[in-house]
Parts: C-alpha cells; sequence; structure tokens
C-alpha cells in the first residue's frame, strides 16, 4: 500500500506504521478495525494532520494519504469503477468528527460506498460522522459516539442504492450460504451458454447460492481484466445489487485477470478450476483422495502468489478455501514448492501400492471393466444396480444427483455368470473444460481407467447437451490415451426423453450403444451380452 500525500517532516519509520496497517481486515459489519482505528488516532494526535485511508469491500486498506491540518487530498485510485465500492475515512485533528460540503461532493462525485469523519482530539476519539451513498442523491447520515460505535453493524446499514431511501435502516437477514454471481464469456454464435447452467450447477453443488449472472462475446473480452471496461462497470454496479460474497468465473483466469477482478470487484474471486477443487476438497474421504486434492489445489494457487495483491485475502473461510487450508496457502513459493514435492512423493507411493494391487488382479485372471462418463451420468447408480442383480450386497451408496458426487475411485468384483467373473470399478466424472494439469493431479484414480480392459460409457440422454457430454468423455480418453480400448455405450435415462428419435441419433454415433433406464432399474443384461462377445 502506498501513502500519498504531505508527508514532509514525518519520519520513514511513522510511514512505515501507517503501511503496515494494510495487513488488519477489517469485517464486512464493522465501521473501521479497532488497531486501525488506535494507529490514525495516534498518528492524527502525532503529526496533527488529517489522514484519509481508503477500505475495499472486502475490508481490505488499499491506499491512504496524508493532508494538513485541515484538509487531505483523496489518494489517487487505480481502476475506473474501484471507487464504488469503497469506504473513505479520515480523520479531523480538531476533534468535529463533522462531514463537510467537499466530503459529501466527494461521495456523489466518486460514488463512494460511505464516507467517514473521525474527530480526534488530544489522542483520543470524540465521534463518527458516516455518511452512505444512495441511489436519490441524498446520502443517508449516522452518528456515532466513542460509546456505541462497535455495535454498530455498517454492513446492515447500507442502503440499496437502487431505490430511494425512506430514512430506515435497511434490515436484510444476511443468509447462511455465501452469495456467488457468475461471470462467463460466450462466442458470437451461441444462442444459449451451456458452460454458465454447468457453471451455475457446479455452484450451487459446492454449497453456495446463485444470485446473478452476466455474459459478454468473447471478442469484447480483455487480457487484463477478462470481460471489457464497459461490462466491468456493469458488473460492480450488479455486485452491489445482488450483495453478492464471491464471483465465479467460467473461464480460467490469469494472475493478471484474477487480480484486476478482486481489485476491482472488492470480492473474492474464483474460476472454473478453483470451483471445480473446492468441491473436489468436499467430496475427498480417502488419504488418496486427499493428497490429490492438496497437490491440485496447491498447483493452481502457485502461480498467483507473485503480486496477487488482495487474493490471499479471500481465505477466510467458505468456497475456495477448503482443502489445503489457510496455514497452507499462507506459505511463501519456497516452501509451496516443498510441499508440492512432498505430496508429488507421497502419491508416487500411493500409485506403487496401486500397481501391486492391480499385479495381484492381474494373476487372477479377472477382466477389468471401469466405468467413464460425465458427471452426474449415473456411473455410481450403474455399480450399485450390478451388484445387486448380480445377487451380491451393495455396499456401494445410491447415486446423488449432484456433480462429483463420486471422487475415490471404487473397485468391486462381481460374478455376473459362472463363466463371467469380472473387476468393475468406477471413477470420477469428466467435465467441459477440465484443465491437463488437473488431469495429471489426479492420475492415481484415472489410472483405474487406463489399466482398465473395457470401458462402459454411461451417458445421460436426457441432458439438453448429451452429445457435447459424449464429445468430452472421448477428449479427456484421448487426453489419457485410452481411447483405443474397445468402449461399450450406455444410453441412461431413457425414461425421461420422450423424443425417440434423439436416443437413435445417439446411438447411431456412438459404439455400442445400449438404452436403458439405471433408476428404473433395467435390467443389464444387454450389457453383460455385449461384454461377453467383446472378450470372446
Amino acid at each position: 500500500m502506498e501513502v500519498s500525500g504531505d508527508l514532509s517532516g514525518i519520519k520513514a519509520s511513522q510511514i512505515l506504521e501507517l503501511k503496515m496497517l494494510s495487513d488488519y481486515q477489517t469485517e464486512r459489519q464493522q465501521l473501521i478495525h479497532p488497531q486501525i482505528l488506535s494507529s490514525l488516532i495516534r498518528l492524527t494526535q502525532l503529526w496533527n494532520r488529517e489522514i484519509c485511508i481508503y477500505l475495499s469491500r472486502g475490508g481490505v486498506l488499499i491506499a491512504s494519504a496524508v493532508g494538513k491540518h485541515a484538509a487531505v487530498t483523496l489518494p489517487p485510485l487505480k481502476g475506473r469503477s474501484q471507487s464504488k465500492h469503497l469506504r473513505c475515512l479520515h480523520t479531523h485533528p480538531n476533534g468535529v468528527p463533522t462531514l463537510s460540503s467537499l466530503d459529501y461532493s466527494a461521495l456523489t462525485s466518486l460514488r463512494l460506498e460511505s464516507m467517514t469523519a473521525i474527530g480526534v482530539r488530544q489522542g483520543e476519539l470524540t465521534g463518527f460522522q458516516l455518511a452512505y451513498h444512495t441511489g436519490d442523491g441524498n446520502p443517508l447520515v449516522v452518528d456515532l459516539s466513542p460509546n456505541n460505535w462497535q455495535e454498530f453493524d455498517y454492513y446492515e446499514s447500507i442502503p440499496d442504492p437502487y431505490h430511494s431511501h425512506n430514512g430506515r435502516k435497511k434490515t436484510e437477514t444476511k443468509p447462511e450460504k455465501e452469495r456467488a454471481f457468475l461471470l462467463a464469456l460466450q462466442e458470437a454464435d451461441q444462442e444459449f451458454n451451456e458452460d454458465l447452467e454447468e457453471l451455475a450447477e457446479l455452484a450451487l453443488t459446492a454449497g453456495v447460492e446463485v444470485v446473478g449472472q452476466l455474459v459478454q462475446l468473447r471478442r469484447n473480452g480483455q487480457s487484463r481484466s477478462y470481460i471489457g471496461s464497459g461490462k466491468l462497470e456493469e458488473l460492480v454496479h450488479r455486485l452491489q445489487e445482488t450483495r453478492a460474497e464471491v464471483l465465479i468465473s467460467d473461464d480460467e483466469l490469469s494472475p493478471a485477470q484474477l487480480r484486476t477482478l478482486e481489485m476491482e470487484t472488492g470480492l473474492k474471486v474464483l474460476d472454473r478450476t478453483g470451483l471445480i477443487l473446492d468441491i473436489f476438497a468436499q467430496r475427498a474421504r480417502s488419504r488418496e483422495g486427499k493428497l490429490q486434492v492438496e497437490l491440485a489445489q496447491l498447483k493452481h494457487l502457485l502461480p498467483y502468489l507473485t503480486g496477487q495483491g488482495q487474493a490471499l485475502s479471500r481465505l477466510g473461510g467458505g468456497i475456495g478455501s477448503r482443502g489445503p487450508g489457510e496455514t497452507k496457502l499462507e506459505l511463501d513459493r519456497r516452501r509451496m514448492r516443498e510441499r508440492i514435492n512432498l505430496l508429488e512423493k507421497e502419491l508416487r507411493a500411493v500409485l506403487q501400492h496401486r500397481e501391486i494391487q492391480r499385479r495381484q488382479r492381474a494373476k487372477s485372471g479377472l477382466t477389468v471393466v471401469a466405468l467413464v462418463g460425465y458427471t452426474n451420468a449415473g456411473k455410481t447408480t450403474f455399480m450399485k444396480n450390478a451388484m445387486e442383480q448380480a445377487g451380491f450386497r451393495s455396499d456401494i451408496p445410491s447415486g446423488e444427483n449432484k456433480l462429483f458426487a463420486t471422487l475415490d475411485p471404487i473397485v468391486r468384483r462381481v460374478q455376473i455368470k459362472p463363466a463371467l467373473e469380472i473387476l468393475l470399478s468406477d471413477t470420477v466424472g469428466f467435465i467441459r473444460k477440465l484443465p491437463t494439469k488437473l488431469l495429471r493431479a489426479f492420475l492415481a484414480t484415472l489410472e483405474e481407467v487406463q489399466q482398465a480392459d473395457v470401458l462402459i460409457h454411461v451417458l445421460d440422454v436426457s441432458h439438453p447437451q448429451a452429445i457435447q457430454q459424449a464429445e468430452t468423455v472421448h477428449d479427456v480418453l484421448g487426453q489419457l490415451e485410452c481411447q483405443e480400448k474397445p468402449i461399450i455405450t450406455l444410453l441412461n435415462k431413457v425414461d425421461k426423453v420422450q423424443d425417440d428419435e434423439k436416443i437413435s441419433k445417439l446411438a447411431q454415433l456412438l459404439p455400442y450403444p445400449i438404452p436403458l433406464s439405471l433408476k428404473r432399474g433395467d435390467s443389464l443384461s444387454p450389457v453383460w451380452t455385449v461384454l461377453e462377445s467383446m472378450l470372446e
């Protein structure tokens, strides 16, 4: 954080003290962090000058300035829309906490979220006067004393900037779930953005409430800020209107894009990969799964550490902070690489253990069949039905109607017929825009697919994007070098499809298609018949 203004006659150590206040983060409901206030009062008394600071929407102190006794020039703002979610606080060495006409003018012209005057006399706090920006141009003014300011809830008192203020405080129950706003780019010829719909499903799976979304044509996007400058201003308005707490991008963001979006919006920002990893962190149950998730998260975060700005401040809990946790994410790059190397070593040991298990299975001579498919297509339900129809008591939990319900691989021995016994494995589901580095991180899980003799591709034919999902699965199999393996295609959820022609078209495009409904409990005999013919 830079300190601007009139710094003549001020010791370098005192300026450093002011800079170090950026280490404290003000909670959303707080007017100001008590430690920041204490230091501002002390320095104001020491210098007999006004001190002005900007707090971002996330409570981070991002700029400060020092002025003469009765005036201070506001710190320069970087980013054309940044001021729309900033609160400005400044001290009055004369002890009078009253906002001036210039303060009200700055509040309106810069469209700040709020402007606060802090009265300081002889090193003591005399009070606050706070003005909120409102939609009708008449600021909401609140006076606070030294005795009651800590009970004041800054967040709950923010008026709606898009409606006229009626003189009463805005009362709103803060939701338990984090409020997420979605952001995406799309091609000019796209009438429906299926990626954004899928992103909304991912967000719901991660446990957040989607409160809005914004889409821009990809050709109008910018390398620095992901979206164009005009759209960025619209985004800030929408975030204020919906009171979103986290911004989720549909594409993987560069460090510069993530930093820009965080600075411009004042919110925690996640990209699609970070969101998927957050879900994986929730789903991981085994030691192997947790190792893979932590490794993937650290590798994903490593490029963002240099000059990331506010990025690490988003780890106050909630979406995007699961997995390694705050203590690990605050490691410097060197210690982070050391942790990555250690995790890779542990995972190599896991791979060696799995290799021993595979050799033992190979000695049995059993055929290995791996279930693959898009996430939430019905793979776990297939495994459960296969065991039950074969007369085994299934220990597989019923498949959940959510993305990535299964993360850790499951392998079961199933005797289909007296002459047909197989090893059936269920693996993590695939999804669009799955980065190659994510595939490499989950190699221990996906090796079940690579080592399989036959693949059963479970496809949700009722999904509007069934063809695109099938293409995604085959693309991922290509990355795993498994596209030459024999594949049986299970056209699942036919009970939800009214148009038989759609099923017929899919059957013509995919290898060994078998239409049925797993939820309805259809017999899997057609699948085993095709499998037997493949093995002969």
